[in-house]
């Protein structure tokens, strides 16, 4: 989903919609940095509006953006973003840059990490983008459909995303464009657990 990012971000965003580790890698990596993230799948306790005799807390799932592969100490969010509330941890990258991300799932079900950035996918020698449909083979994006199995619960996965000059921003985009990442396992269920943060892809070298 693409979305401009001064819009987007500007107020809160509301959406409703085995433990072996490894490697899943979409495109072909392109010149630029590396940009590690570490992210896990967590259960954190949520509070509803208190009603007769008491609140009510339920589990949600969450992505949280941990220091190193060890997923013992908590990032903290910076304070310019803290009005992402409960979207998982924001994701930066200029076109031309590696996205990896090392991602370990501790929910008590099968989830995943899918960027709906300029997704393509071979069909009948088309390829199906998220921004256009094009003639021809299909070319790797950002992320690609039917290309990301569930990690089970207890595993992880390595996740290397080449970001294309498709994914950056357009010339109406003031030189950012807005992404969502999410779950991919079983969508609307992925979603309103609260599997969902951004990604924005900056124009080539504005982060260097």
């Amino acid at each position: 989903m693409r979305i401009p990012v001064l819009v987007a971000l500007a107020v809160p965003v509301v959406l409703v919609s085995g433990a072996a580790a490894a490697v899943y890698s979409v495109g072909r990596p392109v010149s630029g940095q590396v940009r590690t993230y570490y992210i896990s799948a967590d259960e954190v306790a949520a509070d509803v509006a208190p009603a007769a005799g008491g609140s009510t807390r339920y589990v949600k799932a969450r992505y949280r953006e941990y220091s190193d592969a060890t997923f013992a100490h908590p990032k903290p969010r910076p304070a310019e973003w803290e009005h992402l509330a409960f979207l998982g941890p924001l994701i930066r990258a200029d076109v031309g840059d590696t996205i990896q991300i090392v991602f370990r799932n501790r929910v008590g079900f099968p989830v995943n990490v899918h960027p709906d950035a300029v997704l393509s996918r071979p069909s009948e020698g088309r390829a199906r983008a998220s921004l256009s449909v094009v003639e021809g083979p299909a070319t790797p994006g950002l992320g690609a459909d039917a290309d990301d199995p569930a990690v089970a619960p207890g595993g992880s996965r390595t996740y290397n995303w080449a970001v294309p000059p498709q994914a950056g921003p357009g010339v109406d985009d003031h030189g950012s464009v807005l992404w969502l990442y999410h779950s991919h396992t079983g969508q609307a269920t992925d979603d309103d657990a609260g599997l969902i943060g951004p990604i924005i892809v900056y124009q080539r070298g504005a982060l260097h």
